[in-house]
């Protein structure tokens, strides 16, 4: 394996940004750290606006700027991937171009460097348009611990998934070859889970390394046929992912299980708030086109009986639908009910 060229990789995938991309860069090039130990791999994936040009500006500034250019646009998983395989990093950080990254990473690096880390948890904070501190990613883990990505999960299963609040060692990266999905949105919601299963070595660092920029017009806050079907999507390489794991892992197993068939169900729901037949014909078409039905059609256990469902909309979209529409709006109307009781007690 090629030797290391630099302490660190800053991956960062862009598409449109350029309102944010200049303060991304501004908090990468603002740490105590000389640029002759880092490198910036900036993935552009077919932007529209003028997110190149800001870019190329701080690459004629720094040597150490990378722009790579997607032909096709194909989402944030695949412009990781690509970041990934150009990295020449000890280790591999994810940064978003809305975000920023915070002086506290090098005492991340330095705590992975020391106990020899696959991968460090930071410690984040999330804020506002205005600024204003909105929520704290923190673990109370002391700074001295090594624990396994299992025993995270099993004492915290609700923990932030995203892969930015990690430092990965790039060996480890290549050792686990599992890569982000491409061409669908939430391609985070696998990843994470999967390496934190692989990772026998990790460590959380206490001082605030990044800042997480909350964006209300985001896709993650938006739904369309896309967005469900992406869900799906995601939740099939999920529980094609726990067919594969050992089965004596069963706190870790089970939360594979439950985040996979939470995505399938969200997905339906989803339907629920979709627009127009039109749509709802789009979501299953594109579904079916997609999803490797081994990952969701082979299941016999009874903890699977969401599989009928699926195989029923499938087979029968128009009456799936309706149903679907019924029960929610039965629910509907059980929630308005119990409310207006509680308005008139």
């Amino acid at each position: 394996m090629e030797r290391s060229m630099y302490r660190f990789s800053v991956i960062i995938p862009a598409f449109n940004a350029e309102s944010t991309v200049r303060r991304c860069l501004d908090s990468v090039y603002a740490l105590p750290v000389p640029e002759s130990e880092f490198e910036v791999i900036v993935i552009d994936d077919c932007s529209s606006d003028g997110t190149v040009a800001r870019i190329q500006d701080y690459a004629a500034a720094h040597s150490n700027l990378t722009l790579l250019r997607q032909s096709e646009n194909h989402r944030q998983g695949a412009a990781r991937n690509r970041g990934v395989a150009a990295s020449k990093g000890k280790y591999v950080l994810f940064l978003d171009s809305d975000d920023e990254i915070a002086p506290g990473i090098t005492s991340a690096l330095r705590l992975a460097d020391q106990s020899d880390l696959e991968m460090t948890v930071l410690r984040a904070v999330s804020v506002d348009a205005e600024g204003q501190l909105r929520h704290e990613y923190r673990l109370p883990y002391p700074q001295d611990r090594v624990f396994k990505g299992i025993d995270l999960q099993s004492e915290y299963p609700y923990w932030c998934s995203g892969p930015v609040l990690y430092v990965y060692s790039r060996g480890f990266l290549e050792r686990t070859g599992y890569p982000f999905a491409e061409d669908v949105l939430y391609e985070d919601c696998d990843f994470v889970n999967v390496h934190l299963y692989y990772a026998q070595r990790m460590g959380y660092c206490d001082t605030v390394s990044y800042r997480i920029h909350e964006n209300s017009y985001s896709t993650t806050r938006t739904m369309s046929f896309k967005h469900a079907c992406d869900y799906a999507l995601l939740g099939t390489r999920m529980l094609a992912f726990y067919r594969n794991i050992e089965k004596g892992k069963t706190v870790y197993a089970d939360s594979i299980l439950e985040g996979g068939s939470y995505n399938i169900m969200k997905a339906f729901r989803a339907l629920l708030r979709l627009g127009s037949w039109a749509e709802v014909r789009a979501f299953y078409d594109r579904f079916d086109a997609r999803a490797n039905r081994k990952d969701y059609l082979s299941y016999r256990e009874p903890a699977y009986c969401w599989n009928r469902w699926t195989r029923f909309c499938l087979k029968h979209r128009t009456w799936a639908t309706f149903l679907a529409g019924s029960v929610g709006f039965f629910r509907l109307r059980k929630i308005k009910s119990v409310l207006n009781s509680f308005s008139h007690a």
